[in-house]
């Protein structure tokens, strides 16, 4: 298997990029739009030029999120009754500019988000995340819960295409339309939940033989370690954040 492209940010200290991730979804939350697509959207696909694999990094970015932010966006519209000036009314499609504003605002809390997560774990391994959180005395039970939870699903969907296949492999049609999709999905689900809870209990035991629950200190294969850079980046991110965060409030006060 190939393995994939690293790039520079790919070197930097898992919980440096996860203090970027945290500052930049607090301040998409507290500022409006104009700061969320005109700021951190095209930082981050600044930033994602640095990734190693910009091009995948656009298309799971558009592919996940073209069809979602267009929905919501519409329907912030749809449900606004304020009494703000109306920009376009056709029968009982009615667009007012609060409208706008709502779904503009929404929409860049949540593309900001999906990016930056996106981003993360595009330059971040999850093995290296749980490293790092262990060096920093988070406990070994916490890193486990949190890792697990983060390749339960992409688990279960190289479990599911694995049953499909097996069921295509028995004659089952599960390619065409979508009601045969459908109805070849729905006889996958007792063998795919099955086998998760199979998995669980192989994995309990397998964890008990290494040693999982042992009041000892832990080791780990991997050499990851803070540099000077991602300290001083780190500390940037924190002071940026908090210098925004009293400027929106001052706004807010006075």
């Amino acid at each position: 298997m190939l393995e994939r492209k690293k790039g520079p940010l790919s070197k930097l200290y898992p919980l440096t990029k996860l203090v970027f991730l945290l500052c930049s979804i607090v301040l998409s939350i507290v500022f409006d739009w104009k700061f969320g697509y005109l700021v951190m959207v095209p930082l981050i696909l600044f930033l994602a030029l640095f990734s190693g694999n910009f091009i995948g990094f656009m298309k799971k970015f558009i592919g996940a999120l073209l069809l979602f932010v267009i929905f919501v966006f519409i329907f912030k519209i749809m449900l606004d009754n304020s009494d703000s000036q109306i920009v376009f009314q056709w029968q009982f499609i009615v667009i007012r500019v609060q409208g706008l504003i709502d779904g503009l605002n929404q929409t860049s809390v949540l593309v900001v988000m999906a990016a930056v997560v996106l981003l993360f774990f595009e330059t971040t391994e999850v093995e290296d995340l749980m490293i790092s959180l262990q060096q920093r005395k988070v406990s070994h039970v916490v890193s486990y819960i949190v890792l697990s939870t983060l390749q339960m699903i992409p688990d279960m969907v190289n479990r599911s295409k694995v049953i499909m296949q097996a069921q295509q492999a028995r004659g089952i049609e599960t390619e065409g339309n979508i009601f045969l999709r459908v109805r070849a999905f729905f006889p996958s689900l007792g063998p795919l939940i099955i086998s998760s809870i199979s998995e669980l209990e192989e994995r309990a035991i397998t964890l008990e033989v290494r040693g999982f629950s042992a009041s000892v200190q832990k080791t780990f294969l991997k050499d990851i370690r803070s540099r000077k850079i991602d300290t001083i980046l780190s500390i940037a991110f924190i002071l940026l954040s908090i210098v925004l965060l009293g400027w929106r409030i001052y706004l807010w006060l006075f």
